[in-house]
């Protein structure tokens, strides 16, 4: 048999993980967990989906992976969330301000630990389509409202790269180094806390486990995976990934709709 080259696995999980129906290969899964786990290497999935969502498409799996979910902002090993990294409450409450005084055409999302908020206002179809891809909606009349003791890991807008960048520069001017904006895709916008980021979330969770960053083999396809496949010793970009994370990465996956990254890990682990 020949030796796996690799120590941890990260993987994505929208454009190349999931198929574009959401789903993935069971069966086949079940096999690669199972060779994954014989070799005590774990599975880590790094995505920008909120943790109870990440969870639901694991099904059955989802107490035997690790989570950077939220783009980096929350992690969870063993079933256990041992970090957070939260936007603090005053902070948060002057950016959806600023958002909603300056940019009013703006829809915005706010992701917290425990609910996703959505103001009650907002048209019913971007509602419908937040509740695809987040758990525990609340709707409330403003953003005030918030539970303080609700972490508050991202604020979410629909946005073009530009516009956030803008958002970021100018909040950070008035209001001091604290934010950062990435895109998740799809004209989708995460705002953050400084220094929140996949690659930095996998970096905490391949310490928690005592395993070099060249010991990790890692999938993307989008902006924010850039800076994990960047850092990891090998990155596969997906067949369908954009250019710009193509560009990056060491190798290519077959697509996501094809199942690409259970492909791969099943030809190093000599699964069939």
């Amino acid at each position: 048999m020949t030796q796996i080259p690799f120590k941890a696995v990260a993987v994505d999980l929208d454009g190349t993980f999931l198929t574009s129906e959401k789903t993935f290969d069971q069966a086949l899964f079940a096999k690669v967990l199972r060779k994954l786990q014989d070799k005590k290497i774990p599975f880590i999935c790094a995505t920008g989906n909120q943790l109870l969502r990440s969870h639901e498409y694991f099904g059955e799996f989802a107490d035997e992976i690790d989570y950077v979910s939220e783009n980096g902002a929350i992690l969870e090993a063993d079933g256990k969330v041992f970090k957070r990294i939260a936007i603090d409450y005053d902070t948060a409450q002057k950016l959806l301000h600023f958002i909603q005084t300056e940019y009013p055409k703006a829809i915005i999302m706010v992701s917290a630990q425990n609910h996703c908020y959505v103001l009650k206002s907002m048209a019913q179809v971007d509602k419908d389509d937040i509740r695809i891809y987040y758990r525990d909606v609340q709707e409330i009349d403003q953003f005030t409202d918030i539970d303080p003791a609700d972490a508050i890991l991202k604020i979410c807008l629909t946005a073009d790269d530009e516009l956030a960048q803008e958002i970021q520069d100018r909040f950070n001017k008035k209001y001091g180094d604290c934010i950062r904006g990435t895109s998740s895709g799809n004209m989708t916008i995460d705002l953050v806390h400084k220094g929140i980021n996949k690659a930095a979330g996998i970096a905490e969770m391949l310490k928690h486990y005592g395993i070099e960053q060249k010991d990790l083999i890692a999938f993307g396809d989008g902006e924010n995976d850039i800076d994990m496949l960047k850092a990891c010793g090998y990155s596969y970009a997906m067949k369908n990934a954009n250019e710009k994370t193509k560009a990056v990465a060491k190798y290519e996956a077959p697509s996501n709709d094809d199942n690409g990254v259970l492909q791969i890990l099943a030809k190093y682990l000599d699964v069939e």
